[in-house]
């Protein structure tokens, strides 16, 4: 019994595979699969990455905004302050004017001509501040020739009368006792001064007077110089230098 049953479970199993033998039967053989090539595959992994990147790359430099990482700052140069230097205050030191006069005297055609020459001195006075030029009481300005300009030509003892133009540049009036004199050079043209006697010829400050002097040319050809100047009524000389020069010729 045992051996008919190995018999009967033989058949059913040949029963079983010529059925599955069947159902197959016109079909198709499957292909056989191939094992996939490892360095192909990785080789195309990173080639799709690396694209991948590009793009990701592209698309953030585009969208992005620049963003400065430092500010550069402007810092201006230290300004500079002028300061002026501080006005300097000038002392003047008027001196005083001293003339010693001395009595001469000249014959011309029988007449006699006085003279006065002399040297003058100049004694300083004590220092007061002030600006130099400020006014002064007591000044005189040369402005002009009125008549024999320097280098006129005489002939000897010709008689000329020399006039200039005396500008009071102080603050004071010249009035009675003031004169114009001469304080030295050739007799025949340092005599007669000019004075201020009467009201009619005082000078207020700022005013100018025509001053004329009547003088004779020395006897002998060359030239000559004569030096005139203001004097108040203490005899004191004040002011500029007033000359006349003239040329004899014979």
């Amino acid at each position: 019994m045992f051996r008919s049953n190995k018999v009967v479970l033989f058949i059913l199993i040949n029963v079983v595979i010529m059925s599955l033998s069947a159902c197959t039967l016109g079909q198709n053989e499957q292909p056989t699969a191939t094992p996939p090539d490892v360095n192909a595959v990785q080789t195309t992994a990173a080639g799709t990455a690396q694209v991948e990147l590009t793009n990701i790359a592209a698309a953030a430099l585009a969208t992005s905004t620049l963003t400065a990482t430092s500010a550069v700052t402007n810092t201006p140069a230290q300004s500079v302050t002028d300061t002026p230097a501080q006005a300097a205050t000038a002392t003047f030191s008027p001196g005083e004017l001293t003339w010693t006069p001395t009595a001469t005297a000249l014959t011309i055609g029988g007449t006699d001509i006085a003279s006065l020459t002399g040297t003058p001195t100049i004694t300083p006075l004590p220092t007061s501040p002030g600006v130099i030029g400020g006014p002064v009481c007591k000044n005189a300005r040369f402005d002009g020739d009125i008549t024999v300009p320097d280098d006129t030509q005489f002939h000897p003892w010709d008689k000329f009368s020399k006039a200039w133009s005396v500008r009071n540049t102080g603050t004071c009036t010249w009035d009675q006792g003031f004169y114009f004199a001469a304080i030295s050079g050739p007799p025949s043209m340092t005599a007669h001064p000019y004075y201020f006697k009467f009201k009619k010829d005082f000078v207020p400050a700022g005013q100018a007077v025509n001053i004329y002097i009547d003088m004779y040319a020395p006897g002998d050809p060359g030239e000559y110089v004569a030096h005139w100047h203001m004097f108040d009524d203490s005899g004191k000389p004040f002011g500029g230098d007033f000359t006349v020069v003239i040329k004899v010729v014979k």
